[in-house]
C-alpha cells in the first residue's frame, strides 16, 4: 500500500497540561492591540515643542517690550551703562611710599608719650544680673585676663553691672586682650579713662 506524504495532514497533539479544546479568552488577549501610527506621536511632539517655546518667549518678552514702550513714549532713549574701569593697578604701580628714615624702635617708644594721661578698658559685658556678671568674670580671670565688676546706676533708675578688663596702658597690650576675648566668643567694647 503507498501512502501520499505530501497531501498528508497532521493532526496537531496538544500541548502538555493542556485540554484540546480552544480557550477563547486566551485568544482575545493574545490579539495586539490597536497601535496609534508612529507619525502620530511625531507630530504631538512636534507641536508640544513648538508650544513649549511659544511660552517661553512671552514669558521672557514682557519685561522688554514694557522698558522699550515706556522709553518711547517718554522720549528718553536708553543708555547703555559703560563697562567700569580699573585703574588700581595702575595706581598701586604708579604709587610711592615714602618710609621714614627713622628706626623702628624710636617710632614704638613715642607711642607711650601720647596717651600719658589715659588708659584703656575692655568691657566684656553688662548685666541687670550680679551672679552673671560674677560668672563671666570668673571665666575671664580663668582666661588669665584681669577682670572685675564695677556697678553703675543708668538714668532710668537701674542698676547694672559691667565687668571690665584692665587697665591697659599700651595698645599691643589692649590688642592682645581683646583678640583673647574674641576668639572666646566675648564681644567688648574700648573705653578710654583718666589715668588715677
Amino acid at each position: 500500500m503507498s501512502r501520499d506524504y505530501a497531501n498528508k495532514t497532521r493532526k496537531k497533539s496538544p500541548a502538555k497540561g493542556r485540554s484540546p479544546r480552544k480557550n477563547t479568552r486566551t485568544n482575545a488577549r493574545k490579539q495586539p492591540a490597536k497601535q496609534s501610527p508612529q507619525w502620530l506621536w511625531l507630530l504631538s511632539g512636534f507641536l508640544l515643542g513648538a508650544l513649549s517655546m511659544g511660552l517661553f518667549q512671552l514669558w521672557k518678552t514682557p519685561q522688554q517690550d514694557i522698558s522699550r514702550v515706556i522709553d518711547e513714549v517718554t522720549g528718553i532713549t536708553p543708555t547703555t551703562t559703560p563697562k567700569p574701569q580699573f585703574e588700581f593697578y595702575d595706581q598701586l604701580r604708579d604709587a610711592k611710599i615714602v618710609v621714614p628714615d627713622s628706626p623702628p624702635d624710636a617710632l614704638r617708644q613715642s607711642e607711650p608719650d601720647k596717651g600719658q594721661n589715659e588708659v584703656f578698658i575692655l568691657q566684656a559685658g553688662s548685666f541687670k544680673n550680679f551672679q552673671d556678671a560674677d560668672s563671666l568674670r570668673v571665666n575671664l580671670l580663668l582666661l588669665n585676663l584681669n577682670a572685675q565688676v564695677e556697678k553703675t546706676h543708668s538714668s532710668k533708675g537701674g542698676t547694672w553691672h559691667r565687668v571690665l578688663v584692665g587697665p591697659f596702658e599700651s595698645s599691643s597690650k589692649l590688642a592682645h586682650a581683646r583678640s583673647t576675648l574674641l576668639q572666646n566668643g566675648i564681644d567688648n567694647l574700648v573705653l578710654k579713662r583718666p589715668k588715677k
